[in-house]
């Protein structure tokens, strides 16, 4: 054979094992070719991460989609200090706040209710506003997870969907974005039984620093009722 008939040759078998060998490896079972990451362990991870800092800090930026009235958009900070002590504090729409300050719950919603802030009994559990706290309480225990996607930026993130256990927890179903590096939440993604799509995005999060009481304290400004519910 001569040698240009020789290279053309070694070049098809190339050619053809490439192929062969990605076909086999396409066929090939999912735990066969790839193991995928434990979606329990990275749920007990996080949970236990939250447990050791204690608080939680970052901005956020949240969208709630309703077929029904429309999409909503707001963005802000968030504080969270173990399970009873939260506020979300807004700068679109400015000035509005959400806050719980370990008895009750203060809502003020100026843009769509002016002059009058809600005040009530702070709820507990799967529901209440601060979303992070309860979702991360034994959450192997309240939801059957199932690791969706992942990826090396940013230090790596695992991506989980949530189905809960029970018809307790006010949603159908969850998709979370966890941080490799410190194992907390990037991104919660709702959907309430209601049809509510909830999306919530934070960013320059800080977890275990000491927060200032103030920081989940609501002083009602001059001229606004407080409404007891």
């Amino acid at each position: 054979m001569r040698q240009a008939d020789r290279s053309t040759g070694t070049q098809v078998n190339r050619s053809l094992r490439g192929i062969a060998l990605g076909v086999l490896s396409a066929c090939l079972p999912v735990h066969l070719s790839a193991q995928q990451p434990d979606a329990a362990a990275i749920l007990s991870r996080a949970a236990a991460a939250y447990a050791a800092a204690g608080s939680l800090e970052a901005n956020f930026r949240q969208v709630i989609a309703d077929e029904h009235i429309g999409t909503f958009r707001s963005r802000g900070r968030l504080s969270q200090q173990g399970a009873d002590k939260f506020a979300m504090r807004f700068t679109d729409p400015r000035g509005e706040a959400l806050v719980m300050d370990g008895s009750k719950l203060w809502v003020y919603t100026p843009s769509s209710t002016p002059g009058q802030v809600i005040r009530m009994a702070q709820p507990t559990g799967p529901g209440a506003p601060n979303l992070v706290s309860w979702l991360l309480d034994r959450p192997n225990e309240r939801y059957a997870a199932r690791w969706v996607s992942g990826d090396s930026a940013r230090g790596g993130r695992d991506v989980l969907a949530l189905t809960p256990r029970d018809s307790t927890i006010p949603f159908r179903a969850a998709t979370v974005t966890f941080s490799r590096i410190d194992g907390l939440p990037r991104r919660i993604a709702i959907t309430e039984r209601s049809g509510t799509k909830r999306t919530l995005t934070l960013t320059n999060v800080h977890s275990g620093r000491r927060i200032p009481a103030s920081a989940f304290q609501f002083n009602v400004p001059r001229g606004v009722r407080v409404v007891d519910q």
